[in-house]
C-alpha cells in the first residue's frame, strides 16, 4: 500500500487528474449545486458592473478595483450577458491551481510532497467554491501562485525578465484584492535579503517597476476624477470602521455597537476643500413640461457676492439638471437656492427652492472635521445645539448663538423648545408624545435627557465638542441627532425644516426634488473614504487595547471558521448550527495541521521563509480590518501545502 501512494504521489498523472477532478467540481458547483448563498451574480455588483462595461460605459466606481470587473466585461462584451460563460472560464483557470501549486511547491519539497499538496488543493481549497459565483476570489488567487511560480523561476535563473513578470502579476493581483498591495514591496525586499542574487537592487526595481505600471492605468483614471492618489479601492476605510466596532462586548456582534449610528454624517458637507462641488436636481414638471430655465444662486460666508448658475447639462430622459459650484479652497460654509422657471399661457412661472429663497436658503459645508459642529455661523438648530442648551441649563455654561436661537423661540435652557423644533422638522416627528423632554438629570460627571420615546442622551461633562462624546439610544435621539431646523425660517414664523434639501417636506407641487451635492460616486466615495477613516480612529483612539485584542482575533478568525445563530453576523440557513458545528472543529484540525507542518518543514530544513512570509502577510495587514475566513483564501494553497508536509513522511528538502 505504501509502495502504491509513492508511486502514485511520484506521478505527474495524479496533480493532472486531480486538475480534471478540480474542473468537474467547478462545473458541478455551477450548474447543479453550489455550496454558498450569492448564485451566478455573486457579491460585490460585479454583475452589475462588468455588464454596464461591456456596453461601453464608464466604469462607475471607486469602492472595488477595476481588474475583476473587466475580466468578466470581456467575456459579457463578446458573448451577451450570460454569467455562466466568465464562471465556467474560471473554473477552468482555477482547474491550472493544483498544477500551479505543484510547480511553486517543487521549487522547496521533494516531489511526491508537491504532488500531495497540488492533489488537497485540488479537493479541499475554498477557490472552487468561489470560482462558481461571480467575486474575484478564485482569479486572484490563480494569478497570485502563478506570480509566486515566476518569482521562484527569477531567483532560481536570477534573471530580471522574470522578476518584471512576477512584479506585473503582483500589480494584477493587487487590483483584484486590494489588501495585496504591499505584496510587489515584499517581495522587493525579499530579493534585496537574499545574497545569492547577483545585482539585487536591479532584479527589485524591475519587479516594482512592472507591479507599479500595471496599477497606473487605475491611478490615473482615480487622480483625474479625484486629483487623489487611489492605489486601488476607497472600501479600505469603511471595512476599517467596521473592525473598530467589533471590541469588547461586540467583538463578535459589531452590528450591534451602539456607535453605529455616527455612520450617517450630522451635517450635509463635504471634506473636498479643492474641489468643485456638484450639484444635482431631478425635474418633477407638474404636468408643465420641462422648464425654460432653471439657475442656482449660491454665495457663501467668505464672499457674500450672489452669484448665479445655470445648468451644466439638462437631459430631459432622465429629468435630471446639474449644475457644478467653482471650488471655494478653504473652510467655509456654502448657502445656496435654485429659481426654476415655466413658460405658461398667462406668462412666466417662478418657483424658488427653498421656498424663502436668500432669507433662509439650504446650507452646506465645506470642512474637515468630520465629527465637530460644522454650524459655524449657526444657521441651523441642530443636535450640538441642544447639547450645548442642555450643558447650559446644567452646568451654566455660556450658549453659542444664543441671539439666533432667542429670535427663533428657542431660550438658552429651553431644552423642550429646542428638542420640539427638531422633532417638527423630522419625518413623522408627529408621533412622539409631547412634552419631548422628560426629565433632565445630572451628577457631577454627566447630564442625561430622557425622552418621552423612552430614548435618552447622555452628555458628559467634559466634552471635546465632537459628537462622538455624545451617547444617544433609542429612535427619537438617533432621530434628533439627524434633524436639522433653519433658524431663519423658525425666526420668520415658518414650521421649521431640514437643511437637507431631500427630505424638505413637500409644499405643493415641487418643482425640483432629490437636490443632491457631491453625490456623484468620484466625489462621495472619497469624501466617505475620509469619513469611515475619522470615525474609525475616533474609535480606535476610545479603545486602543480592545481594538488591539479584537485584531488579534481576527487573526485567528482568519483560519477558523466560527458560526453564530445572528442575522447579521452570519448567513443563516436549514441546519446551519451542526454545518458550522462541524466547520469549526475542521478548520481547527486544518490549522493544528498547518502549524505540524510548519514545524515538521523547519526541522527538515526546507526553505520555508518565503511561504511563511507570504502566510503571515494577509493577517498582518488585514486583522484591523472587518475580516473573516475568505480573505485567507488567497494564500490557502500555501496553507495546504504545509498540510502536505505534514502528512507526508519524513522525505528529503530540496534547496532552492
Amino acid at each position: 500500500m505504501g509502495q502504491r501512494l509513492d508511486r502514485i504521489l511520484d506521478s505527474q498523472s495524479t496533480v493532472y487528474a486531480v486538475c480534471g477532478f478540480t474542473l468537474a467540481l467547478g462545473l458541478f458547483f455551477i450548474f447543479i449545486w453550489a455550496p454558498h448563498p450569492w448564485g451566478w451574480d455573486g457579491f460585490d455588483h460585479y454583475d452589475q458592473l462588468a455588464w454596464a462595461l461591456a456596453q461601453g460605459r464608464p466604469f462607475p466606481t471607486l469602492e472595488v478595483p477595476w481588474g475583476y470587473a473587466y475580466f468578466v466585461a470581456i467575456f459579457y462584451r463578446a458573448f451577451g450577458h450570460h454569467p455562466w460563460i466568465p464562471l465556467v472560464a474560471q473554473a477552468a483557470l482555477n482547474a491550472c491551481l493544483p498544477q500551479i501549486v505543484f510547480l511553486f511547491a517543487s521549487t522547496w519539497l521533494d516531489r511526491s510532497t508537491s504532488v500531495l499538496a497540488a492533489v488537497l488543493v485540488g479537493l479541499f481549497s475554498f477557490n472552487t467554491v468561489y470560482a462558481s459565483t461571480l467575486s474575484s476570489d478564485a482569479i486572484c488567487t490563480v494569478i497570485f501562485m502563478t506570480m509566486l511560480v515566476a518569482f521562484a523561476t527569477a531567483r532560481r535563473r536570477d534573471r530580471w525578465p522574470w522578476y518584471a513578470i512576477a512584479g506585473l502579476l503582483a500589480g494584477v493581483a493587487s487590483q483584484l484584492r486590494p489588501n495585496l498591495m504591499l505584496i510587489a514591496p515584499l517581495l522587493a525586499l525579499f530579493v534585496v535579503a537574499q545574497r545569492q542574487t547577483t545585482h539585487r537592487l536591479a532584479k527589485a526595481v524591475a519587479l516594482l517597476l512592472a507591479a507599479a505600471v500595471t496599477v497606473a492605468p487605475w491611478v490615473v483614471h482615480g487622480y483625474r476624477l479625484t486629483r487623489v492618489v487611489l492605489p486601488t479601492s476607497v472600501h479600505g476605510s469603511v471595512q476599517l470602521w467596521y473592525g473598530s466596532l467589533q471590541v469588547g462586548p461586540y467583538l463578535r456582534r459589531g452590528a450591534y455597537n451602539p456607535r453605529r449610528i455616527f455612520e450617517e454624517p450630522v451635517f450635509a458637507y463635504t471634506s473636498l476643500q479643492q474641489d468643485s462641488i456638484v450639484v444635482t436636481a431631478d425635474v418633477n414638471d407638474c404636468g408643465r413640461g420641462w422648464p425654460s430655465a432653471t439657475t442656482l444662486v449660491f454665495w457663501t460666508d467668505r464672499d457674500a457676492e450672489r452669484r448665479r448658475l445655470a445648468s451644466r447639462a439638462s437631459r430631459p430622459r432622465e429629468n435630471t439638471l446639474t449644475f457644478e459650484i467653482p471650488a471655494v479652497g478653504r473652510s467655509a460654509v456654502v448657502y445656496y437656492y435654485l429659481e426654476t422657471t415655466w413658460r405658461s399661457d398667462r406668462g412666466n412661472l417662478l418657483q424658488i427652492t427653498p421656498p424663502d429663497g436668500s432669507s433662509a436658503p439650504f446650507v452646506y459645508f465645506i470642512s474637515h472635521d468630520h465629527l465637530g459642529d460644522l454650524d459655524v455661523r449657526g444657521d441651523l438648530l441642530d443636535i450640538f445645539d441642544l447639547v450645548r442648551i442642555v450643558r447650559t441649563r446644567v452646568w451654566a455654561e455660556p450658549l453659542p448663538f444664543a441671539q439666533q436661537l432667542a429670535a427663533a423661540g428657542i431660550g438658552a435652557t429651553d431644552v423642550e423648545a429646542a428638542a420640539g423644533a427638531l422633532v417638527r422638522s423630522m419625518r413623522h416627528g408627529d408621533q412622539y408624545a409631547r412634552p419631548i423632554v422628560v426629565s433632565i438629570d445630572r451628577d457631577g460627571n454627566q447630564a442625561r435627557v430622557a425622552l418621552s420615546d423612552g430614548s435618552s442622551i447622555e452628555i458628559p461633562r467634559a466634552w471635546n465638542a465632537s459628537i462622538t462624546d455624545v451617547s444617544l439610544k433609542g429612535p427619537l435621539a438617533i432621530g434628533l441627532l439627524r434633524s436639522h431646523v433653519s433658524l431663519a425660517s423658525l425666526a420668520r414664523g415658518g414650521p421649521g425644516r431640514h437643511d437637507d434639501p431631500t427630505s424638505a417636506p413637500p409644499q405643493g407641487c415641487l418643482g425640483l426634488e432629490e437636490i443632491a451635492l457631491n453625490q456623484v460616486f468620484y466625489r462621495h466615495e472619497v469624501d466617505m473614504m475620509r469619513r469611515y477613516s475619522a470615525l474609525a480612529l475616533d474609535n480606535i483612539r476610545r479603545e486602543p487595547w480592545a481594538f488591539a485584542r479584537a485584531s488579534i482575533y481576527r487573526m485567528y478568525r482568519l483560519f477558523v471558521i466560527e458560526g453564530s445563530d445572528d442575522l447579521y453576523s452570519v448567513q443563516q440557513f436549514q441546519a446551519g448550527s451542526a454545518v458550522f458545528a462541524l466547520a469549526t472543529g475542521a478548520s481547527m484540525i486544518y490549522l493544528m495541521l498547518f502549524i505540524a507542518g510548519v514545524a515538521l518543514a523547519w526541522n527538515r530544513g526546507y526553505a520555508i521563509t518565503l511561504p511563511l512570509l507570504l502566510i503571515a502577510y494577509v493577517p498582518l495587514t488585514i486583522a484591523v480590518v472587518l475580516t473573516n475566513m475568505r480573505y485567507s483564501i488567497t494564500v490557502q494553497p500555501l496553507l495546504l501545502t504545509f498540510i502536505a508536509v505534514a502528512l507526508r513522511p519524513h522525505s528529503q528538502p530540496r534547496r532552492q
